[in-house]
């Protein structure tokens, strides 16, 4: 099958050309979360203390059937994925399978 090639009418153009910027998904207040946070977001200059991650970007650890089973065998196969190595914060999302069943990995 071939695709062919079509040029966008002037209508399309101006709707891409005036569309929204990335100003309209980025919001200028910060979340309600920040101002009740009272650990500290930045280190101070000079200070070695380890940050502790804000409530708002933590994770749920991967667990559940399907991400034990996928990891055991992958670890048989002596495989690793692009999603362990670059240490993926949502890797349970895509081995439990979801709703669906469905599990995915992209292996290396």
């Amino acid at each position: 099958m071939r695709c062919k090639h079509t040029a966008l009418s002037n209508s399309v153009l101006h709707k891409i050309a005036n569309g929204p910027s990335l100003q309209d998904f980025v919001s200028p207040d910060p979340p309600k979360d920040w101002s009740s946070y009272e650990g500290k977001l930045r280190r101070e200059k000079g200070e070695s203390d380890r940050l502790r991650l804000p409530p708002w970007l933590k994770t749920n650890i991967p667990t559940g059937t399907n991400y034990s089973r996928i990891k055991d065998q992958l670890r048989k196969l002596n495989l690793h994925t692009v999603c362990e190595e670059a240490r993926c914060p949502n890797i349970g999302e895509c081995w439990g399978g979801g709703e669906h069943g469905t599990a995915t990995a992209t292996i290396m």
